[in-house]
């Protein structure tokens, strides 16, 4: 093919869309200004890898001022294409000599291939050869092979055709090396198209030993990379993001050489280095690494690989090493970038010092007093709405492994999320820890102690602030944890966070906090002094882990009965935390401000994103909170339908108080509880009075009642031996064997005590021998929960009947766990005193129900909040050991229950007492969200266990056909299976969801309301960020390329205010729009 200069065209240009073969030097001028593209040359049979300097490209870098060029650069720029003009001369006079030995080959081999009666026909053997339009790649190299001895003669012989037309059609063919894509066939070709190159190379050396300014390589040969060019321009690495170049720098000292660095950054070049320049890094790779690392989660290495792969792609280990010179460079281009975004062209301020939070974004739509506030707020009827509500928690996954050398500089020291070192240390060295020994406190102490990092950790994690409406980090109050999550790390994140947010005392603060409950016990003592004076600080504790707290946190912190607090969960973190796990394992053994930098970055890119989603996200919240207050209304009237006017007012009362005086005594939100404990109490009294009517005497503590007492407790452990032999299976352990053992010998020195206390209450046995026990629900309470993988399912999954008559016998030598009791219930008793057991029976049931449910909460705890939140394996482990130990306690826990149900019946008690106390089932034992959600809409429409109405956590829901939507009709909330229920308690029942209604109906209302407000808000950030940039665009002192971005960010913010107001106005009729104040 040809090329518009009607040249050899055999460089072709892989980078460049639409590229066609070209000569050497339209390749060069095509690419002046795109030197870093990967270029290819045909070699006679093949395209070879290649590179634009082969063809004279090189990078000249312009001075950065009014004149770019100077006479410097415009001499050598003149030099080096006059250098560049004689070789690509020199290409073509060879590849044109190449042309004629093909076009010789073709004729010799049609020559040598006819026969002697097809030459007598033809005539001029020669010349009709040259007449073919297409000539195979062979026959050309057979011409090769047999003509290089005498090149001159054939050459000769080709020019002096007779036949015009024959010349000219040879000619075209040298002009266009017609066959240069075909197909290489024939035996020896290989060797005669090597013997070719060889013979050409050879006499291009010799040429170029003759006058070195002329050094031309043929382009079949992969030439060797100089060091520099004729003018002593140093050739330079150049990374971008198709590979590492290797190009000369065509540069200029006549302004200084600390100028040469300026200039590259100018033209969007980053160096190494400012003295001894040798490698460079393009901005679009710094760009497309930084989104790479932010959206795909890729490692610096990761990308560096994949750079020298785009290189060579075979043999890429050859490359030169610059991985370490690539990491500070990535370094080096977010601290840049950050400092661009913020304006540091236009404000003058140090850059390696910049002012707190300075370089990090923060939330457009949160109230922030001379940011995006209107001047009058402090006027607005509701004031509520600018409560500033901020989430804290922590994340164990973001260690650090002590690293023996960490000598390295701070770049964003205090700018970006994370705090400056020094004033976070002083802070911690004055700072105060304070106890409150609570159970909540203790529950998640022990908790954060099995999450501790290992001692090769110097940091165990991080915690932050965020809004909790929005879930944007809030700048510089990302900390470092360094023994677990302590108060004094969540006290300085918050003191950070209402510095960075400019909060004022009229306006508030809610602060959620999975353990707030007794973390603001002592806050004021703590940072009181730090706090602005007359600041009210609301707390709340986020829904996902109210529910692992103790029962009066729920009604006293959950964000559902705040007042002001909308619709708001309040763990976002949680969501956040999943999303950067993926960067702290990353750098864990980084140094420590390469770390930091990397979570702030990650950080405020998620700040980032949170923004330019922020308007969708607000016009979603509207719809969906517009559509849900009217249901909310209705299920609310329905609920109240069942009330009459003078109970409604009353507890509207109620809770008003309770609202009212939260700020001040926060017990006074336990209205919300269900109040039924004591009514229970009086049932089960006088059940057990009427009980006793006619039972013997028997004083607390008497020798009788103490007898029954520690029979009660045997029996228990024959239920434990039972079922550890169970679970022994069909190969049991020898420590599993041996534990059964000791406690066989542990229940014989009790049954010892048991006759010695029998015969003190003088309790008369019926005779009758011993017979084994008729166990209660065999079987039915293994493993609840989880897949069957109890003994019985193991001895038989298989049909293992050895492994069954193992267990069997067993069981028949372990006569001591099933020896019968002498128990009124057994019918071995003389005398009437079913009554007493009846009364121990009682107390045995509630211990156990009570115990049931506890353990139902701790397996859910686990798994919600230890498994699926810890940072490592063994943690997942040690916490699903615990889970499979929670599981056998349990299943232990049911059978004591049901054998004691069982007794109850046998005894023929009270119809009240079996209707607190019912049969239980595998089903009644099974974990419920609802149970951890009972202020969720429409959760009373689930019926739950009566388990839950019975021990001590009382969760009233109605069944199935209760008013659980707005079309549901009022009179079916009742309580389920209570249709015979006193009075009392189902007004109780109707008080707690009327209440539990009344909070989620504001709450909705109030979100109504609250997005209404974030809608201007929203929009005077974005007024507020064009002003500030109006400001640095006027600014005559700042450069015309600063002006220039400041006019781009100008339009960029007023582009994001239309925008945001328009479809605002389209959403809602109650939005008020700012813009018609500007």
């Amino acid at each position: 093919m040809e090329c518009p200069e009607r040249c050899w065209s055999v460089w072709r240009c892989i980078d460049c869309t639409l590229s066609r073969p070209v000569c050497r030097r339209c390749m060069r001028h095509t690419h002046t200004q795109s030197p870093f593209h990967w270029i290819e040359c045909w070699t006679g049979d093949s395209f070879r890898h290649a590179a634009l300097w082969e063809v004279g490209t090189y990078v000249l870098v312009p001075h950065d001022g009014p004149k770019p060029i100077c006479e410097g650069l415009e001499f050598q720029r003149g030099f080096l294409e006059r250098l560049q003009i004689n070789m690509d001369n020199e290409e073509e006079l060879k590849l044109g000599r190449m042309r004629e030995r093909w076009t010789s080959a073709s004729a010799s081999a049609s020559s040598s291939a006819s026969g002697p009666d097809e030459d007598a026909e033809m005539g001029d053997v020669e010349q009709d050869t040259w007449e073919q339009d297409n000539l195979s790649d062979a026959e050309f190299f057979k011409w090769l092979d047999a003509s290089r001895e005498q090149p001159e003669e054939v050459l000769d012989e080709f020019m002096d055709g007779e036949d015009a037309e024959d010349g000219e059609r040879a000619e075209q063919d040298v002009r266009g090396f017609h066959p240069y894509l075909g197909a290489i066939s024939g035996t020896g070709v290989h060797n005669a198209d090597a013997d070719a190159k060889r013979d050409l190379d050879a006499e291009s050396h010799t040429r170029a030993d003759a006058d070195p300014a002329v050094d031309v390589i043929m382009p079949w040969t992969a030439p060797r990379r100089p060091g520099a060019d004729a003018l002593n321009n140093t050739y330079v690495r150049a990374l971008h993001v198709n590979g590492i170049h290797h190009l000369a720098m065509v540069t200029c000292n006549c302004h200084g050489e600390d100028h040469v660095a300026m200039g590259l950054v100018a033209s969007r070049l980053l160096p190494a280095s400012f003295t001894h320049i040798q490698t460079l890094f393009t901005a679009p790779l710094m760009d497309y690494f930084r989104l790479c690392n932010l959206e795909l989660k890729a490692l610096a290495y990761q990308f560096y690989q994949l750079i020298c792969r785009l290189t060579r792609p075979i043999g890429n280990s050859k490359i030169v090493n610059l991985y370490n010179e690539f990491r500070r460079m990535s370094w080096l281009w977010r601290w840049m970038k950050k400092l661009k975004w913020a304006g540091y062209s236009h404000n003058k301020q140090d850059p390696l010092n910049p002012p707190a939070g300075s370089l990090a974004n923060f939330c457009p739509t949160c109230p922030q007093p001379g940011r995006n506030l209107p001047q009058d707020w402090k006027n607005d009827p509701n004031r509520w709405v600018f409560r500033v509500l901020l989430t804290g928690d922590g994340n164990f996954k973001a260690d650090h492994v002590r690293q023996k050398k960490d000598a390295d500089v701070w770049l964003i020291n205090g700018g970006g999320m994370f705090p400056k070192k020094d004033h976070y240390f002083a802070f911690l060295a004055r700072a105060i820890e304070q106890f409150t020994k609570a159970p909540c406190e203790n529950t998640f102490r022990a908790i954060q102690n099995a999450l501790l990092a290992s001692k090769a950790c110097d940091l165990t994690g991080v915690v932050a602030m965020c809004c909790a409406r929005h879930g944007c980090f809030v700048p510089n109050s990302l900390v470092d944890l360094f023994k677990g999550e302590q108060q004094k790390n969540i006290d300085f994140s918050f003191l950070q966070a209402l510095r960075i947010i400019g909060i004022e005392i009229e306006q508030g603060v809610m602060l959620i906090y999975d353990i707030v409950c007794q973390y603001i016990i002592h806050l004021l003592d703590r940072i009181g002094v730090h706090l602005p004076t007359g600041l009210t600080i609301e707390r709340a504790i986020d829904h996902l882990h109210v529910h692992a707290h103790k029962d009066d946190c729920f009604y006293r912190f959950i964000t559902t009965f705040i007042p002001g607090a909308a619709i708001c969960t309040g763990q976002i973190l949680e969501s956040l935390w999943s999303n950067l796990n993926a960067i702290p394992p990353t750098v864990r053994t980084a140094t420590l401000p390469h770390r930091a930098e990397m979570l702030d970055d990650h950080c405020c890119d998620s700040n980032h994103k949170k923004m330019l989603a922020m308007t969708e996200t607000l016009c979603s919240r509207h719809v969906t909170a517009t559509a849900t207050v009217s249901k909310s209304d209705a299920y609310f009237l329905n609920i109240s339908s069942t009330v009459d006017a003078a109970t409604q007012v009353a507890w509207e009362a109620e809770v008003k108080a309770a609202e009212a005086n939260r700020a001040g005594n926060v017990q006074s939100m336990d209205v919300y509880a269900a109040r039924v404990d004591d009514r229970l109490g009086v049932d089960m009294a006088l059940a057990l009075a009427s009980a006793s009517s006619t039972a013997s005497a028997a004083a607390p503590g008497s020798p009788i009642e103490l007898w029954m007492e520690y029979t009660l407790v045997v029996e228990e452990t024959q239920i434990d031996i039972q079922d550890r032999v169970r679970r022994l299976g069909a190969h049991p352990d020898q420590d599993d064997l041996q534990l059964a053992e000791r406690k066989r010998q542990t229940l014989t020195a009790m049954l010892v005590k048991l006759k010695r206390l029998q015969d003190n209450a003088r309790v008369n046995g019926l005779s009758g021998g011993y017979k084994p026990a008729v166990e209660d629900n065999k079987g039915c309470f293994d493993e609840i929960g989880e897949s069957p993988d109890d003994a019985d399912a193991n001895a038989n999954a298989d049909g293992d009947a050895r492994g069954q008559h193992a267990r069997e016998s067993r069981q028949d030598l372990a006569a001591v766990e099933r020896e019968v009791l002498t128990l009124p219930s057994n019918g071995n008793v003389a005398g009437d005193m079913g009554e007493l057991e009846i009364r121990e029976r009682v107390k045995q049931a509630r211990r156990h129900i009570n115990r049931l449910c506890d353990l139902i909460a701790d397996i859910l705890f686990q798994y919600s909040h230890v498994i699926r939140n810890a940072p490592w394996k063994s943690n997942r482990m040690d916490a699903q050991k615990r889970v499979k130990a929670l599981h056998n306690d349990l299943s232990f826990n049911a059978r004591i229950y049901a054998r004691c149900q069982s007794r109850l019946m046998t005894l023929c008690c009270d119809e009240e007492i079996l209707r607190v106390f019912r049969v239980l089932t595998r089903e009644d034992l099974k974990a419920s969200t609802e149970v951890l959600r009972p202020n969720k809409q429409g959760s009373s429409s689930v019926k739950l266990s009566w388990i839950w109405r019975t021990g001590h956590y009382h969760l009233f829901h109605p069944n199935e056909e209760a008013g659980a939507d707005a079309e549901s009709h009022a009179e079916n909330v009742r309580h389920p299976d209570d249709a015979d229920a006193d009075p009392a308690t189902l007004l109780e029942f109707k008080h707690v969801h009327w209440l539990r209604a009344r909070a989620l109906n504001h709450r909705w209302h109030e979100e109504v309301v609250f997005v209404t407000y974030e809608m201007q808000w929203t929009v005077c950030y974005f007024l507020h960020q064009c002003k500030q940039w109006q400001e640095g665009a006027d600014d005559p002192d700042v450069s015309a390329g600063a002006r220039s971005y400041a006019v781009r960010q100008v339009r960029r913010w007023r582009q994001f205010a239309d925008g945001a107001n328009l479809v605002f106005t389209r959403t809602t009729d109650h939005y008020l729009s700012p813009l018609h104040n500007q």
